[in-house]
């Protein structure tokens, strides 16, 4: 378990030092004090907190404690995230005033709420009653693990969920065990657990997913062209990694490969042949008089012998065939 804390650090070194502890142990975060903030706190000058993490399986789980303060979490700090995860943060005391996607919840305790690190977010955590520290259990989930199980469409960043019953007081109670137990848990059944959790949590989004029947097979058409349209308006960029195109389109990595398996292709490979399609369409241009080597490269390939293998295997010729076959000399 990794622990860090302000208490021993003078009140000057506290603010610099806790960036530091939240972004090592969380995702880029810019907290910041104002004068409304310390007016509202016990703690008047440098910012108490302190944080206790370690490791599930694939997820990370952390307690947190500190003073009234404000998280960021903007579009620099997005830029320099090293992953992409979504945080489930469960209220122990003291509240939280969430923000992201133009939606805004306040999670007080025995309430959590999720906050996903590819958009801008902002967190104001308030202090409990008597100036005492507010204190949470914050869950990071790797992202590619999450959205696939949550429904379709479903807006589930700063929304409140509570654990009166259902999904949400499963997800919150093993929230608080697997913090407690976790030390005392073998590999495997961390893994167990930390999967089950993770779709516990999911189950209990259900509650946002939206009410009218989704044409699935039409969202998912929309997906693909949306995917292809990236492909194209990217192809003069060198590679066109899949989770650059994932992103652009609002799914996980995984979803957009199944996306193209669905018709018996791979993103790799309408890669290649969106590539290949604008190479054949220059050649075939009256007015496109460049050299083949200057077409390829500004369509993505940059090694001869490695197109004309391509070429020939989709076309059943050479790119100087081709442009010969189309009436046009070299």
């Amino acid at each position: 378990m990794h622990v860090w804390d302000t208490a021993t650090l003078p009140a000057t070194d506290q603010m610099s030092y806790w960036a530091d502890v939240v972004c090592e142990a969380f995702t880029p975060l810019a907290p910041t004090r104002t004068r409304d903030h310390l007016g509202r706190s016990k703690s008047t000058e440098g910012l108490y907190g302190w944080v206790r993490s370690a490791r599930l399986a694939s997820s990370n789980s952390a307690e947190i404690a500190s003073c009234t303060q404000r998280l960021s979490h903007g579009a620099a700090e997005v830029r320099r995230s090293p992953s992409e995860e979504i945080f489930v943060n469960l209220q122990l005391a003291g509240s939280c005033r969430g923000e992201q996607d133009g939606r805004q919840c306040v999670v007080r305790p025995g309430e959590f709420a999720l906050f996903d690190t590819t958009h801008p977010y902002t967190l104001e955590f308030e202090e409990s009653g008597a100036g005492r520290p507010w204190h949470v259990l914050s869950f990071r989930i790797p992202r590619d693990r999450i959205v696939d199980l949550i429904p379709t469409n479903t807006r589930f960043t700063a929304r409140t969920i509570a654990d009166v019953s259902g999904p949400g007081a499963v997800a919150a109670s093993m929230m608080k065990s697997l913090w407690a137990s976790n030390q005392d848990l073998g590999p495997s059944t961390r893994t167990t657990l930390d999967n089950a959790c993770t779709q516990v949590v999911a189950d209990a989004l259900s509650m946002f997913a939206p009410s009218a029947p989704v044409d699935r097979a039409g969202a998912d058409d929309a997906l693909r062209v949306a995917a292809r349209r990236f492909i194209v308006e990217n192809l003069s960029s060198g590679s066109i990694p899949a989770d650059l195109a994932a992103r652009h389109v609002g799914v996980s990595v995984r979803r957009l490969h199944q996306l193209f398996a669905a018709e018996g292709t791979t993103f790799g490979s309408v890669v290649r042949e969106t590539r290949l399609r604008e190479v054949a369409r220059s050649l075939t241009n009256r007015a496109d008089t460049r050299a083949i080597a200057d077409i390829a490269a500004a369509w993505g390939f940059y090694d001869g012998p490695h197109l004309s293998r391509l070429f020939r295997e989709r076309f059943s010729c050479t790119p100087s065939e081709y442009r010969a076959s189309h009436g046009r000399a070299d």
